[in-house]
């Protein structure tokens, strides 16, 4: 035990010691991390204290996967489409109501709680896109299905809060916002994007887009190796620190891109609750007032659920062809060398330019290059010659 910790994490130390349970243990460490002053004595048993924080969070998350696994198959909801996205919320909110409005679902809709006791999937159409919708069981206390919901929400690529505006609007937003932070899922945008695709065998290859602030190549990769990942391709969006990809790694905190649907807006105190909701997030996230019975704002919420996914729709043509009538599904950001890669590997490697018509260009069919960024609803031709 070092000699220069404070009364209050020596005490903590000993109480980790005696620890016997994985939530007892993470519980103290937590604590344990934050009672240890921040300076150039401590850095050593702080940096081991996080990292095994991590292992144990590591391995609580498995046995949850396990737990759900074997009790409840029907929890593993496959995705399809361009993107799923949960609807979470509270019993009666109208979660079935919305997925049936929006999608071609047909769960079953009462006034009875607690209906919906397995994930339901839909598909909604957004003008030539298809988006899996799936409607999870209601969150609340010591729901018998709360793990399960939680981790169907952190394999999701999006999710949408469901607030019934009949009831108090602020207590649902913070109960489902306290569920998703006990799972580690966060609700804002981090300033730097990680992605770490595990792998198993080729070491850690590191792709970044922006400039390591306060390390080196190397550094990273040690960071990797002492949290256990030997093997990985490790995508970084924006300039990083050390610490950015610590924390990443070490807490397991996993982003998820969310709108608020505020539902039941014909309801006789809806514009007042709806006011309080705005009041609380200051226009941090956005809300979408909603009612699945005169379907309100219906278009509109298909739209933001589209961009929630931060996808854009491609046109492919041949040389003097006609467009495709269906377009690639492609994140944002996507290059015109990623199109002929998807397209063909031969259109990849003989590739001299593109023409592209669309937002992305000042007037259509203006000749491009490999690195040129396009814009949802963009139509590319590629050139070999």
């Amino acid at each position: 035990m070092p000699a220069n910790l404070p009364p209050r994490a020596r005490a903590l130390l000993r109480e980790y010691q005696d620890a016997r349970t994985i939530p007892e243990k993470i519980r103290v460490l937590e604590q344990l991390i934050s009672a240890i002053p921040t300076h150039k004595g401590t850095e050593n048993i702080r940096k081991q204290l996080r990292r095994r924080l991590a292992e144990l969070r590591r391995e609580l998350e498995e046995r949850k996967r396990k737990r759900v696994k074997s009790s409840s198959g029907k929890f593993a909801i496959k995705k399809e489409g361009a993107g799923q996205v949960v609807i979470l919320g509270d019993t009666k909110s109208g979660k079935s109501s919305l997925l049936a409005s929006l999608t071609n679902a047909k769960p079953k809709i009462s006034d009875a709680p607690f209906t919906t006791k397995i994930p339901i999937p839909g598909m909604m159409i957004y003008e030539d896109v298809q988006i899996q919708l799936v409607e999870a069981p209601a969150l609340f206390p010591q729901a018998p299905w709360l793990s399960q919901v939680l981790s169907l929400a952190r394999n999701a690529d999006a999710l949408i809060l469901l607030i019934d505006l009949k009831r108090d609007p602020i207590g649902q937003l913070k109960f489902l916002v306290e569920c998703l932070r006990d799972a580690r899922i966060s609700l804002k945008k981090p300033r730097v994007k990680i992605d770490i695709e595990r792998r198993s065998s080729g070491g850690i290859q590191v792709l970044s887009t922006g400039v390591f602030i306060d390390c080196s190549l190397d550094d990273i990769k040690k960071l990797f190796r002492d949290y256990g990942i030997n093997n990985a391709i490790v995508r970084i969006w924006g300039d990083v620190t050390l610490k950015d990809l610590e924390d990443y790694v070490g807490l397991n905190i996993i982003y998820k891109p969310s709108i608020i649907v505020a539902n039941k807006y014909d309801c006789e105190v809806a514009e007042k609750n709806y006011l309080k909701l705005r009041s609380l997030l200051e226009d941090k996230v956005k809300i979408i007032p909603f009612s699945a019975k005169s379907k309100l704002n219906d278009n509109l919420l298909r739209r933001e659920i589209f961009n929630l996914l931060g996808i854009i729709r491609v046109y492919t043509k041949e040389v003097n062809g006609p467009i495709a009538e269906k377009p690639l599904v492609v994140p944002y950001g996507t290059r015109v060398i990623d199109i002929a890669k998807m397209i063909h590997s031969r259109l990849y490697k003989e590739f001299k330019y593109a023409r592209v018509w669309g937002d992305s260009v000042k007037f259509d069919g203006q000749k491009v290059g490999r690195n040129h960024v396009l814009h949802d609803g963009d139509v590319v031709e590629i050139r070999t010659k």
